[in-house]
């Protein structure tokens, strides 16, 4: 295995009008370990994608030994990454994900939406429904699965 430097000039990431990473510039070593630390929606899994190639920058530059990455896919990058998974479905809104177990009982609609819509209250995530699973943090992703 081989340990690299990586290094972020201005990077940033956003989804659509929504900013999950904005402006950040940082270096880390070869063989320095880095934890990343803050709330739930800061950036932290949004950034070690960007790092492995699963998300691109909307702007900036990312370096991983000294080369730049910015835009190169995943498979052209040497990086691995151990996801935390929630099983929520990809192809699924979050609210859609929540409601899952209930539509599938096949409650009314309505009722579905409503009680989906309310546990994504009781978690912090009223608002979020309508996105996908990729455009949340890693910490609303848990949310959305505790919500489900």
């Amino acid at each position: 295995m081989s340990v690299a430097s990586v290094r972020f000039e201005n990077v940033t990431k956003a989804y659509g009008k929504v900013v999950a990473v904005r402006d950040i510039s940082f270096a880390v070593e070869a063989g320095t370990l880095v934890t990343l630390l803050g709330p739930s929606g800061c950036g932290k899994t949004t950034t070690l994608r960007m790092i492995a190639g699963l998300e691109l920058a909307t702007g900036g530059r990312i370096f991983i030994e000294g080369q730049d990455v910015t835009h190169l896919p995943a498979t052209a990058r040497d990086v691995a990454m151990v996801f935390q998974s929630y099983a929520l479905f990809p192809h699924m809104t979050v609210v859609e994900n929540v409601g899952y177990g209930l539509s599938v009982t096949r409650r009314p609609k309505a009722e579905v939406r409503e009680r989906a819509e309310a546990a994504l209250a009781t978690v912090g995530l009223a608002g979020y429904g309508e996105r996908l699973p990729a455009e949340l943090s890693g910490g609303q992703q848990q949310r959305v699965a505790v919500a489900r």
